[in-house]
Parts: C-alpha cells; sequence; structure tokens
C-alpha cells in the first residue's frame, strides 16, 4: 500500500494510474469527494496530522505531491508547502514509514526571488533532514492531458492580441507528465535513489514566446501579439489576482515567468533510463 497525498491533483491521477496498473494498491488523501476507480480514499486535511496520521500505518511507502502555485486564504505557501511537509513527515515517523518520494520544484532555492520557489526549498529542507530514507523531484513545467498549461495559451491566443510579458525569452524545459510518473515509480525500486535529488525537464528548452507561436502553429491561428513591460502589469496582477481568483497571474507568478526554469537532465535519464517526449507530439493532449 503506497499512501498519496495530492493524488487527486493532475499529477496524482495520471500516478494512481500508473501504480494501479502494475498492481500497486494506492490510499489517497483527500479534502473532499474524488473519483478515482480502484484507489482508497482518505478524507483528511494535510494542516490537520490527526485527520491522516493513523492511515500510514502498514504502508510501505508514502508519495507527496500536494502543492499550489497561488495562495488563497488560509491555503499560504508556507501552512501547505512547509507545516503541511512538516506534517507529512512526522506521520511517517509515527507510523514506521521510512521511504519518502517529495515532488519539489525546478527553481526551489533559499534566495529565490518567488515566495513560491522559496517555500519549496523549506519544504526540501523539512524532507532532507528528516532521516528518512526520501527521494526528491524538481520538475520543470508538466504538461499533458487535465493540465492548464497548453489551454492556459489557447486562452491567450484567443484574444485579439496575444500579451508577451516581457520579452518573452525566458526558458522553460516542459515535461510529459507520464515522464514525471515513470521517474516515481522507478524511484520506488531503485534504492539508490534514496537521499537524492532530481531535476526533471524535457529535452527541448523554450522560450515563452515560442511557446505561443508553437501552440498557435499547431492550432492553426495567426495572431499580432503586444509585449508588455513587467513594471507595467505588476501592480495590475497584484491588484486583480487580490479582487477575483480567476485573473491569470498573481505577482509571485509574473517574478516566476520571467526567470528562466531549465535543468541538466543528464543524471535524470542516466538514472531512470529516460527519453522524454517532446512537447510537440502532445499539444492535442
Amino acid at each position: 500500500m503506497i499512501f498519496i497525498t495530492g493524488g487527486t491533483g493532475f499529477v496524482g491521477r495520471h500516478l494512481i494510474a500508473r501504480l494501479l496498473s502494475l498492481g500497486e494498491q494506492a490510499r489517497i488523501l483527500a479534502r473532499g469527494s474524488a473519483d478515482i476507480p480502484g484507489a482508497e480514499l482518505v478524507q483528511g486535511d494535510l494542516t490537520d496530522p490527526s485527520s491522516f496520521a493513523g492511515y500510514l500505518k502498514g504502508c510501505h511507502a508514502v508519495i507527496h505531491l500536494v502543492g499550489i502555485i497561488r495562495e488563497s486564504g488560509r491555503n499560504t505557501f508556507r501552512r501547505i508547502h512547509v507545516l503541511g511537509t512538516q506534517n507529512v513527515v512526522e506521520a511517517c515517523k509515527e507510523a514506521g514509514v521510512t521511504r519518502l518520494l517529495h515532488m519539489s520544484a525546478l527553481g526551489a532555492r533559499p534566495d529565490a526571488a518567488s515566495r513560491y520557489h522559496r517555500s519549496k526549498w523549506k519544504a526540501e529542507e523539512i524532507v532532507r533532514g528528516s532521516g528518512l530514507e526520501a527521494t526528491i523531484f524538481r520538475p520543470s513545467v508538466i504538461f499533458g492531458a487535465g493540465n492548464a498549461f497548453i489551454p492556459q495559451i489557447r486562452d491567450l491566443l484567443r484574444r485579439p492580441v496575444t500579451p508577451v510579458i516581457g520579452n518573452g525569452m525566458s526558458l522553460s524545459q516542459p515535461i510529459w507528465v507520464e515522464d514525471v510518473v515513470s521517474c516515481f515509480v522507478d524511484a520506488l525500486g531503485k534504492p539508490e535513489t534514496m537521499r537524492r535529488f532530481y531535476q526533471l525537464g524535457g529535452q527541448e528548452t523554450y522560450g515563452f514566446e515560442q511557446l505561443i507561436d508553437l501552440v498557435a502553429e499547431a492550432d492553426g491561428v495567426e495572431k499580432p501579439k503586444i509585449h508588455l513591460a513587467p513594471i507595467l502589469v505588476r501592480p495590475v496582477a497584484a491588484v486583480m489576482s487580490r479582487l477575483s481568483p480567476r485573473f491569470p497571474l498573481t505577482p509571485d507568478q509574473l517574478t516566476m515567468l520571467l526567470e528562466d526554469n531549465i535543468c541538466d537532465i543528464a543524471e535524470m535519464q542516466e538514472m531512470f533510463g529516460l527519453s522524454p517526449a517532446s512537447l510537440r507530439d502532445h499539444l492535442s493532449d
């Protein structure tokens, strides 16, 4: 039995489907109802360890996927990423579970410009200091069926003029969700991945404007583009993201959008024997 937090999310659903297909049993922590055939659902809250800690008993591994990309009310980066991870680590120790796979993010570092990445680093520090047989994964942006990455670019292309913030040259290294899942699943059977971290990325890097052009070409769309100065966008994002949770950009997300998010994938390929899928082959997912 594997206990999974974040199992109802994008990566979680793909991961659980793979685990079940391999004959594993999955126990999922969820705050609400969810339809995931074949998996056991546990009603609980990551920020309340008493609601889930007892369900780790008898599990041979825990996979911690929970993460938020923007804050809302009590769901802050500190509460979800930092305190939530601390709760998972303590629950592992209480239940005698020594194997932990932890989802971090490419760009996590102590001096990061974004609060998101700093909170992800603090969560990593908790995992590293736990004494558990942990593996940490830092993926770049993840694409695939059920994710908003490509749909958000298509939303931009629906506008009369496509907005591009800054010079549009900040780089990302998109990785297919099934490749991320393969790394997690393979790590479960590789003791040599314990107490290590792996950066996950695709074979290709793209500037943000390149991504827009790639999706536009695939969809047969031709739209003029306008470059917006970040100094003008930031105050708008600060106000509008507070007024409406549906506004697509927060100041923290803007900070991340303007910096590169790329890595050397040689270690990932060597350990997991992975040849990452191309984004071009999955634009219709």
